[in-house]
């Protein structure tokens, strides 16, 4: 019997296709699933170098993969110098009230007041001894006024005290 070349890359093919779907069968047949493999089953040395990626971990296990910071780096160009702002001292204005004398065993206030159209921002007092005060934004005048009330009711001495507003 006379074999042709056609007769034999037929069959050839035949037996190339017939060896290809019996392996395929083998090999789906041979694969393992998530739910076969038992917790802790697979280890470092059963995992392939550089198999992993990034995304193979968990989001808290990502985080500990930081290393140290490294070195700073070089300091930026200086920007240009702005202009400059208003100064503190032209927009505010210290103004000292007069002195008052506090007798000796009372009490007594001493106040300062901003001028028209300024506000009252802070203010102090001086007293020529030291002695218990508060101070505060004066009563009849809140928004532009400065009142020390000085406590001189345990002291046999007479005070001299005087408040100071500072207004913008």
């Amino acid at each position: 019997m006379r074999i042709n070349k056609k007769a034999v890359g037929i069959a050839g093919a035949m037996i190339a296709v017939a060896g290809l779907s019996g392996s395929g069968t083998a090999v789906a047949a041979g694969l393992i699933t998530t739910n076969q493999i038992k917790d802790s089953a697979i280890t470092t040395a059963k995992v392939k170098n550089g198999t992993l990626t990034l995304k193979d971990f968990k989001a808290s296990e990502r985080g500990k993969l930081v290393g140290p910071a490294g070195p700073a780096g070089p300091a930026g160009v200086t920007g240009m110098t702005g202009p400059a702002g208003a100064s503190a001292s032209a927009s505010q204005a210290i103004v000292q009230g007069p002195t008052v004398t506090v007798a000796a065993y009372s009490i007594g206030y001493a106040d300062a007041y901003c001028a028209a159209g300024k506000k009252i921002t802070g203010g102090g007092y001086f007293a020529s001894i030291a002695i218990p005060a508060s101070s505060g934004p004066a009563a009849p005048s809140p928004t532009t006024g400065w009142r020390t009330v000085i406590n001189n009711s345990d002291n046999p001495v007479a005070v001299d005290v005087y408040a100071f507003a500072v207004c913008a």
